[in-house]
């Protein structure tokens, strides 16, 4: 009896020490479950939430279609169109690669060279030929490129199959030695076609100011 009076306070911490674990481990278990119900839960909701995003995304896209009786999947396909033929039309940094964006406008967007937007962007260059023959482009000479920055789009009509554009782009030129640069907003005029082409291009003289600087 001696032995149990003696310790009965470290058998009773002993037992409170078992039960209390049992309950905290019942508690913490039961906390666990719980939480994992909540996240299941918050992931359906979540689910939800995406669906009725998207759900909403295609109504929206479908009421613009109707109103403006164009198809939204035609619109951004022509966006990227557009984006195409600009920077084959406008983007180069030598004399070569000039006159093959002359040559993909002529042959693959069927210009004529005195079309209003050959004239405007990409009429002939000029080359120097010395006595013995030998041609120098100006284009390298002065080391200029040209680069397209952003462009904005406006649907004008729709005909049929055909979609008709104003397409206001950012020009930006410079030369190599960052001697000189300029930069405009011109206007083209674009057309595209239900196969994925262009049926018109037309280009003409900037709508701003052309801005030119030295040095940065």
């Amino acid at each position: 009896m001696g032995f149990f009076r003696r310790n009965a306070f470290p058998l009773s911490a002993a037992a409170l020490l078992l039960v209390s674990g049992g309950s905290f481990a019942a508690t913490r278990s039961a906390q666990e479950a719980a939480l994992t119900d909540q996240e299941q839960r918050i992931e359906e909701l979540q689910g939800g939430v995406a669906d009725l995003e998207e759900a909403q995304e295609e109504r929206e896209n479908e009421v613009a279609g109707v109103v403006q009786g164009t198809d939204t999947a035609r619109l951004d396909a022509d966006e990227e169109l557009i984006g195409d033929v600009l920077d084959t039309a406008l983007t180069w940094e030598t004399h070569a690669e000039y006159e093959d964006a002359r040559s993909a406008m002529m042959t693959v967007y069927g210009l004529n060279e005195d079309s209003a937007f050959m004239t405007a962007f990409l009429p002939v260059a000029p080359v120097n030929v010395d006595r013995e023959g030998n041609e120098y482009a100006l284009i390298d000479l002065l080391g200029l490129d040209s680069r397209v920055g952003d462009f904005r789009t406006e649907l004008l009509s729709v005909q049929g199959a055909e979609y008709s554009y104003l397409v206001l782009v950012d020009v930006r030129t410079t030369s190599d030695d960052g001697e000189a640069s300029a930069s405009n907003t011109a206007t083209v005029l674009l057309t595209t076609d239900g196969d994925g082409g262009v049926s018109d291009v037309e280009g003409y003289a900037a709508t701003s100011p052309v801005r030119s600087a030295g040095p940065d």
